[in-house]
């Protein structure tokens, strides 16, 4: 069975279209079972109006069911589970659950409002267990994958913990807390697949059909599904409730993918994995990733993962550069060329007087039009479009060096004056490689390496790189038609315009600091002081951008500076309301910058944003 996610559905109509027989209620609550054993589904009748609080299977198929006032009965379990289910009810416990590790005999947990009672678990289980008791937190479940060992879910009143599950699952789990749900039941099929639920809303993969109809038929009338478990043998499961789901506040996280439809506008695009990240009030308020790292593979995606960010390189470059500025008391408009150690070529129709500056670089007016508008070699004006990008190396190929990208040594035209320097915009990665340059000349240092200590370290932003090749987790890049690009991912020398790996928790610690930068009356923690964060976002010589990155809205409320990305195989989009406090960033590892755009999209109309 594919991703599926719990979708409310409302009035008959949508009722009508489960064509399976319907639960069974008992005193208002409903249950649902099948081939169980028979005994276990009448007692479920018996025990339902009393509020089921646990119904589990052991290993061998013994079973056991308890409810909230402390009424327990059960069938093969281990004696000494079933003297300490009579030793917890007579104390007046409250018990929230019952488990058993896959591996069977005397192995069994019981988790109750006051402490936990267990054998044989796995020791990083019961620690984990006994560590949320310690800290105040009660334990509502306990899951074990059916492989056994060290592969378990801990959900508490707070939060979970999981360990060796399917990372999908895990993904999903995550998914659903940012959206102000608690998790309060995972459960494992026996033969694969899992299912998570959270209060109101529920994940599944690879369960039984008729299992995720009655579960959607039970969630749509209003139930809360407050214990899900599978058999161990003939595919059986059981569902109960014992109240309807809570009032909850609005979940922007599920408003933002039901907009979109987002598992199946990855599928249309082709696109294996996105990650989405958003701020509000200047804090990340929640991040999600959806689908894999690698199509065909088992990782999923994560708001961890990175992505080549493509041209949002720029703008992140771009404030290394002012930082660059601001501490060697250089200014912006100062001419370029000194601090290369290179001759900047130029054609004969630019004039020697013209000068590319560092603020017409970063606003793509310094006359260096890039690869694909250099031909005919001595005109300077009818320019083909789409210029301005790297094509990057693929696996077997020679990476050159800044030098010789320079020099045209490499995949790309050589660099140089085109046109006056101010008198045209054309967008120009070979603008920012020139920078780069500059940064590197200046400092003695790497790109890659000035960033990490000016730029990243002071913002915490721990998983950004300009570095070829990183060395944390990174998502594969992607054809149009959803095949694993050669290589991975194509590497980019040309580092300032399209080299950044990075992920959209990153760049929302960017929008955040950026965003309090521009409304703070002083300097505030980070790279820039006030007056460099207002040059960065306030419009310079190219209508309409800000240095490296685009502006609107000046003046107003929904002021906003925003950037793309197109590399092969990946594409990007991040933006920032300063008046607001508020952004997002979204990077996925497919070809299609749609989808990004309506993801993109669909957070603006969620939120308002303009």
């Amino acid at each position: 069975m594919d991703r599926r996610r719990f979708l409310t559905l409302t009035g008959a109509a949508g009722l009508a279209a489960v064509s399976v027989a319907g639960p069974a209620q008992a005193a208002g609550f409903p249950y649902v079972n099948r081939r169980i054993p028979d005994e276990a589904h009448t007692k479920m009748g018996e025990l339902a109006p009393y509020g089921i609080t646990a119904f589990a299977f052991t290993p061998s198929n013994g079973w056991v069911i308890v409810t909230r006032d402390g009424r327990y009965f059960a069938r093969g379990i281990p004696d000494a589970c079933f003297a300490e289910l009579g030793r917890l009810a007579g104390a007046g416990r409250t018990i929230h659950c019952v488990a058993f590790p896959p591996e069977g005999g005397d192995r069994w947990v019981i988790t109750t409002d006051r402490g936990v009672s267990a054998r044989g678990l796995p020791e990083a289980c019961h620690q984990r267990i006994s560590a949320d008791y310690a800290a105040g937190r009660q334990v509502v479940d306990v899951a074990f994958a059916p492989a056994g060992g060290e592969r378990w879910v801990v959900t508490s009143t707070t939060g979970f913990f999981a360990r060796g599950v399917d990372d999908e699952c895990y993904q999903m789990m995550r998914n659903l807390t940012q959206g102000g749900r608690r998790v309060t039941r995972v459960a494992f099929p026996p033969g694969g697949g899992w299912a998570v639920v959270a209060q109101d809303e529920f994940h599944v993969r690879g369960i039984d059909d008729e299992c995720y109809r009655q579960m959607t038929a039970l969630a749509g009338d209003g139930w809360q599904l407050h214990n899900l478990a599978f058999s161990p043998v003939a595919g059986g499961w059981s569902l109960c409730s014992r109240g309807k789901a809570p009032a909850l506040p609005a979940d922007r996280v599920r408003q933002v993918e039901n907009r979109v439809g987002i598992w199946e506008r990855m599928s249309a695009w082709n696109t294996p994995g996105v990650a989405v990240s958003v701020v509000v009030g200047n804090k990340i308020a929640w991040s999600t990733g959806y689908g894999v790292l690698e199509a065909g593979g088992a990782a999923a995606a994560h708001p961890e993962t990175a992505f080549q960010a493509a041209s949002i390189s720029k703008a992140v470059a771009a404030v290394g550069v002012l930082r660059l500025l601001q501490n060697r008391g250089l200014p912006l408009d100062g001419d370029v060329r000194p601090h290369l150690g290179w001759t900047l070529p130029r054609r004969p129709c630019v004039q020697e007087t013209a000068v590319p500056t560092v603020d017409r670089l970063l606003t793509h007016r310094a006359g260096v039009v890039g690869r694909g508008s250099t031909s005919p070699a001595d005109a300077c004006s009818g320019f083909t479009s789409g210029g301005g990008g790297f094509a990057g190396y693929g696996p077997g190929a020679t990476v050159p060096t800044l030098l010789q990208v320079m020099n045209g040594e490499g995949n790309s035209p050589r660099i140089e004056l085109t046109t006056d320097p101010g008198a045209e915009y054309h967008y120009s990665g070979a603008g920012f490689v020139l920078l780069q340059r500059m940064v590197e000349q200046l400092t003695g240092l790497p790109l890659a390496r000035y960033m990490d200590e000016e730029v990243f370290a002071p913002l915490g932003m721990r998983s950004s790189s300009y570095a070829l090749s990183p060395g944390f987790e990174l998502a594969s890049g992607h054809t149009a038609t959803g095949a694993v690009i050669p290589g991975r991912r194509n590497r980019y020398p040309e580092s300032a315009a399209a080299g950044l790996y990075t992920t959209v928790l990153d760049l929302c610690r960017l929008i955040a600091y950026l965003n309090r930068a521009w409304t703070s009356s002083g300097d505030i923690g980070g790279p820039l002081t006030r007056a460099s964060a207002r040059t960065l976002l306030t419009t310079g010589p190219q209508p309409g951008m800000g240095r490296g990155l685009f502006v609107s809205g000046a003046g107003t409320d929904g002021f906003s500076y925003t950037h793309d990305g197109s590399n092969y195989g990946f594409k990007s989009v991040f933006k920032g309301y300063p008046e607001l406090g508020a952004g997002y960033a979204v990077l996925a590892n497919g070809d299609n910058m749609a989808l990004v755009n309506e993801v993109a999209a669909a957070i603006r109309s969620v939120y308002g944003w303009a």
